[in-house]
């Protein structure tokens, strides 16, 4: 009788464990929000700062802005790129240019070079300057 115990604790256990790690596709550093803290442009003169109140949510494969932008986005080691740039969630079929979300930070070639990524701060550079940002 123990033994029957002691086997469906373990089976269940194991059961857990495996549903608990199950579908972790959110497992990089860059997924959840990003608060900027400074944005400078190639002069280094200050563009943007935490005042301004610019956030980026990054999940599985898309970054939300203001609740207004989503972009599709690829992530190697090295770099952000983005894919595709919309109004919103639910008209991806009418991309929009990069150069519309300039006021985000984000680059007309639609590519960030990751200077530093870890589970509190970022640092991203490109066309449109260097975006520090901490993890919100």
């Amino acid at each position: 009788m123990r033994h029957i115990f002691l086997s469906s604790l373990l089976i269940l256990l194991t059961v857990l464990v495996l549903t608990a790690c199950d579908n972790k596709r959110d497992s990089s550093a860059l997924y959840g929000q990003w608060q900027l803290l400074e944005w400078r442009d190639a002069s280094d003169a200050v563009v943007a700062t935490k005042e301004d109140g610019i956030y980026y949510h990054f999940q599985l494969s898309l970054l939300q802005l203001d609740f207004l932008y989503i972009c599709k986005y690829q992530e190697t080691p090295d770099q952000i790129i983005f894919i595709g740039a919309y109004k919103n969630a639910y008209n991806t079929d009418t991309p929009i240019p990069f150069t519309d979300l300039k006021k985000y930070g984000i680059p007309s070639d639609g590519v960030f070079h990751i200077d530093v990524l870890d589970d509190d701060n970022m640092v991203l550079s490109g066309g449109s300057g260097t975006l520090v940002f901490r993890k919100y």
